[in-house]
């Protein structure tokens, strides 16, 4: 009934804001930080935070520093073509295999990378997947949400820990600077929402690539969610060309 509905909105939903699990949309918010698009913070300070609101002041100061960068004084490497190279491609595919991110920021990153005209593909990923390792565990994959990697020092903490084997590029430019002068001001892994880069959760990443018969072309699991009796199946697979039976 309408009343046990409305308890039920009031208890799940309760404020403004996406889930807080790393899904799509936090996975790509958390993304763009490491692409260079988006100022730190931008992926993990709760909606309703006063913090979220000081970074919507700070972004808009960005745009008109840029802006002014741009046209007074011809500096075009505040453009987003400038910013979204193939490495920083590199480094948010970094940041979402360590994460284990949502498998949808797959497709969303390989979209953005052929629209900004770079050299970005699905073996880039296979490849890079394999040697990554996963640093994070957040929800729905465990019961660690967004705010607590907030408060563990957010994206820019997982950045600089990758940064200590050499995997994240330092030089590639972000809307304020490098992502090595972001780094340095940021904070170390605490070992348990963001983990050791030498101890690290699995020594592989937690989103995978796989190819075989059924999917020639790739398709993509969030191996780190997956549990280890899962890992290994033998059955028979049902392929449907469409969603009509």
């Amino acid at each position: 009934d309408d009343e046990t509905v409305t308890k039920l909105e009031q208890c799940g939903c309760p404020t403004c804001g996406s889930c807080s699990g790393m899904f799509t949309a936090n996975s790509m918010n958390s993304l763009n930080e490491a692409i260079g698009l988006a100022l730190p913070g931008n992926g993990t300070i709760v909606a309703t935070h006063a913090n979220r609101t000081e970074l919507f002041k700070k972004a808009a100061q960005q745009i008109v520093k840029n802006t002014y960068a741009y046209y007074n004084d011809d500096d075009d490497s505040v453009l987003p073509r400038s910013i979204a190279t193939r490495q920083a491609m590199l480094n948010a595919m970094t940041l979402d295999i360590a994460m284990g991110g949502s498998t949808n920021t797959v497709l969303h990153l390989l979209a953005i990378a052929n629209e900004a005209g770079v050299e970005f593909s699905i073996e880039d990923i296979d490849s890079m997947s394999r040697k990554i390792p996963q640093l994070s565990k957040l929800n729905p994959a465990s019961d660690i949400f967004i705010e607590d990697l907030n408060e563990a020092g957010g994206i820019q903490a997982v950045l600089n820990e990758l940064s200590k084997k050499n995997l994240i590029d330092l030089e590639a430019l972000t809307v304020s600077g490098t992502q090595g002068d972001r780094i340095r001001e940021a904070e170390s892994a605490d070992g348990t929402v963001i983990h050791s880069i030498d101890t690290p959760i699995r020594q592989d990443g937690g989103i995978a690539i796989l190819k075989g018969n059924i999917s020639p072309d790739g398709a993509v699991v969030k191996q780190g969610a997956v549990k280890p009796e899962m890992m290994d199946f033998t059955g028979v697979a049902r392929v449907f060309d469409g969603e009509q039976a």
